[in-house]
């Protein structure tokens, strides 16, 4: 299960995933400046905000000017703010939704002005999958399962497991559990005895696992949606000194966790690029807008990290 990733395998490796997408970087036609709407789920969250920079930096680099807006997790904000982008006849849509199941009259309204959207990272069901021009993120059943196999094998096959979840209802709450429990039915000795959500947030993932250890529960391992609650885990039983005796997992590699991996406080975690699907998009759209043809997916892959590789994956983040 494991292997160690160089640095040099990673970057060939999303190279030949992105340029599946990119087909090396398309330029706006014509001279007049791209205008993008960028509707964002929420500006709170740590891993999006790295997401938000690739928005940024690959605008900057492709001449395209870009208006970002905060849907603060809200459906009804993140609707007017789309309503704001019709009305000023931007050239395309990137959207992070903040519920799935509200894509479909923006939808609406889009294809009514003739509007491409690339939805990223929360992937929406059909029909509305199709309507898109692409939708750029990664297999968040995929995660889980590195993940469940990674502790199955630190465990040996028996313990008990808590599953910190994310936002419940979201595409990668269910996917990334869903992973985890498939593996788990193959490990009979394995139980998940508590499972609850952190909405995301390490502050709501240490009040969580505070309150599990208070109640006395016995805990084995401890399985994040993200890295967010797999810090929020570790820092609890820091407190109390049973984090030696917990294996724990998360899901995003960002530089917090990777931090915490090398200090011993977690132990497995699945790198997904936040940079690259923000970057993806732009691209994505400047194609959409000329007209060419784009997959129904654009796949920016998950990988695992372990501790061995951590100093690869900072590189990514550039850090160190």
């Amino acid at each position: 299960m494991r292997r160690v990733v160089s640095l040099l395998m990673v970057t060939l490796f999303l190279t030949a995933a992105l340029s599946v997408w990119a087909g090396g970087q398309s330029e706006p036609a014509g001279e007049r400046q791209l205008h993008f709407g960028v509707a964002a789920a929420s500006f709170d969250d740590k891993w999006m905000s790295y997401m938000h920079e690739g928005f940024e930096e690959a605008a900057a680099e492709r001449g395209v000017r870009i208006t970002m807006v905060d849907g603060r997790n809200d459906p009804t904000v993140q609707q007017g703010q789309i309503d704001t982008f019709i009305t000023q006849g931007v050239d395309a849509i990137i959207l992070v939704p903040t519920q799935i199941e509200a894509l479909g009259p923006m939808l609406d309204q889009t294809e009514a002005a003739g509007i491409p959207v690339v939805a990223v990272n929360r992937l929406p069901p059909e029909p509305n999958l199709s309507r898109l021009a692409t939708f750029v993120g990664s297999n968040e059943e995929f995660a889980g399962t590195v993940q469940g196999e990674a502790i199955a094998e630190m465990l040996g096959g028996e313990g008990d497991v808590v599953i910190i979840w994310g936002q419940i209802g979201h595409p990668a709450q269910i996917g990334r559990t869903a992973g985890v429990k498939a593996v788990f039915e193959n490990y009979p000795g394995i139980r998940v005895v508590r499972e609850d959500t952190s909405e995301w947030q390490r502050a709501n993932a240490l009040q969580l696992m505070e309150n599990w250890i208070q109640a006395g529960f016995n805990i084995d391992a401890v399985i994040g949606n993200n890295d967010e609650s797999a810090i929020g885990a570790a820092m609890a039983l820091e407190q109390v000194g049973m984090l030696d005796q917990v294996f724990i997992a998360g899901v995003d590699a960002t530089p917090d966790a990777l931090r915490f991996m090398r200090d011993g406080r977690i132990d497995v975690t699945v790198f997904q690029d936040a940079y690259g699907q923000g970057y993806a998009c732009i691209d994505a759209a400047i194609k959409a807008v000329n007209g060419e043809e784009l997959p129904t997916i654009t796949d920016i892959p998950f990988l695992p990290v372990f501790p061995e590789d951590v100093d690869e994956f900072l590189a990514l983040w550039g850090e160190q």
